[in-house]
């Protein structure tokens, strides 16, 4: 979760369109993550699976939380970069974001003004965010790595 740095407006609305456009928001999600290792890695019997893993963790994390967000699919795409451009032997990252929105409390009927302090956390996510990034010209050859949760 990033309790600042992070926008989402100018989306396309409806007249269905609930969500309200936000300048300063929360941003919290449950990270899920797969990556896919060159055949090279995969095949080496000396290739470190732990090192390898908590590097890519490590990427993850830190991109996310040093992402300006002004949505959460560009910060997917953030985090994704950042572990390729960090772990040579990682050719696609794969990512499932759902979107855990944090919502302003209202206190003007208590006569109370409410300066961005107190939020109500949704009970379902709204909108599941899913991407896949790769190198270019490159197709992932044997997928290893687990599914993680941050």
């Amino acid at each position: 979760m990033n309790s600042t740095n992070s926008e989402f407006h100018g989306f396309v609305k409806d007249r269905y369109t609930t969500l309200q456009e936000a300048y300063d928001r929360i941003l919290a999600t449950k990270v899920t993550a797969r990556w896919a290792n060159s055949a090279p890695a995969a095949a080496d019997p000396e290739h470190d699976w732990d090192r390898s893993y908590e590097k890519v963790r490590r990427h993850l994390l830190e991109a996310f939380a040093e992402t300006y967000s002004y949505s959460l699919q560009q910060t997917l795409h953030a985090m994704a970069d950042r572990v390729l451009d960090h772990v040579s032997t990682v050719n696609e990252v794969r990512l499932n974001l759902p979107n855990k929105h944090h919502f302003l409390v209202d206190l003007e009927p208590f006569g109370l003004k409410n300066d961005n302090e107190v939020y109500f956390a949704a009970d379902r996510m709204y909108g599941l965010i899913e991407g896949t990034v790769h190198r270019q010209g490159v197709q992932p050859v044997i997928a290893t790595g687990d599914w993680i949760t941050a």
